[in-house]
């Protein structure tokens, strides 16, 4: 098989599914290429019929055959890049996504302004692939990181991330059930933090119609949805534990629904939080929400 054929063939394949656009696939195959034969993209026009050769070509085909199935492309492949590392990801776990890059990049950034400590301690809840708390632990030299999520699964998959040494020294993982009459028993037991960072489940159950099946058919969903009427639900208990697990100061940080950024923080400023703000991703959405802890003196640091 050459170039030219398995892209015909993969174009063939995932446009019958209905879900893509000729160009989204087109992207797609490229980036396949480039990850399962080190071909660049440049060369899908210059070389169409470069031999692609036996054992490549059986992988491309599975791959395609998988895709047209319906299985996501990162699933299929068992990895997603993200904060420039390469993540372990399965059925079981979210497919990280380039918004959560953001609130990791803005979470760093706000830690270096304020200076904040070598040893500062950070919690990363509903940790799926424990994406956020690699990333977070690999940037700030010093810093430990726990992460924490319901499902077995998914702690299993994040303990398996292939991070340097030196990181893997600094994240440790546990089990909570946020919802849970003792989730902060459990999550005190590890003591007190700097930072509480979550990207928590908040698509509504009435926004299921707008996404696609190979979203709905294969992520978890428990870790996507929500009650239409709890839209609020994480945001609301993550703060009342936060309350008792963030250091007077400490700093709360979210990735929202965007529908609901200005509900989070407003829910924020009636509880221990200051500084509640709604911050805007690349895309000008709302899709952060920051706060700091109360002081006992009623200061807030940084």
């Amino acid at each position: 098989m050459d170039i030219k054929a398995f892209i015909e063939s993969f174009s063939a394949s995932l446009s019958s599914l209905g879900w893509y656009d000729a160009r989204e696939i087109r992207t797609m195959a490229a980036y396949i290429l480039k990850e399962v034969a080190g071909i660049e993209s440049y060369k899908i026009i210059v070389s169409p019929e470069q031999e692609l050769g036996q054992t490549v070509s059986a992988i491309l085909q599975d791959i395609t055959a998988q895709m047209a199935k319906g299985r996501p492309m990162q699933y299929v492949l068992g990895y997603e890049y993200f904060c420039g590392h390469k993540f372990n990801v399965s059925e079981g776990v979210l497919i990280p996504r380039p918004e959560t890059e953001e609130i990791v990049r803005y979470v760093i950034a706000e830690a270096e302004v304020n200076a904040l400590g070598g040893d500062m301690r950070i919690l990363d809840l509903c940790t799926g692939s424990g994406c956020i708390a690699w990333s977070l632990a690999g940037a700030l030299p010093g810093s430990h990181v726990w992460g924490c999520d319901i499902s077995e699964r998914a702690l299993d998959i994040a303990k398996s991330q292939k991070i340097e040494d030196e990181v893997a020294g600094r994240v440790y993982f546990f089990r909570c059930d946020l919802l849970a009459v003792d989730a902060l028993e459990t999550i005190a037991r590890v003591g007190k933090f700097d930072i509480v960072v979550s990207n928590p489940p908040y698509v509504c159950e009435g926004e299921r119609s707008q996404m696609r099946p190979n979203v709905l058919d294969f992520e978890p969903e428990e870790a996507l949805f929500v009650p239409n009427d709890e839209p609020l639900l994480f945001y609301e208990r993550i703060a009342e534990l936060s309350e008792g697990v963030l250091k007077e100061g400490g700093r709360l940080y979210f990735e929202v629904n965007e529908k609901f950024g200005a509900e989070v923080a407003s829910m924020l400023g009636r509880s221990c939080f200051s500084g509640c703000e709604v911050v805007k991703d690349m895309f000008g959405k709302e899709r952060m929400v920051k706060a700091k802890k109360i002081e006992k003196n009623g200061i807030t640091v940084g």
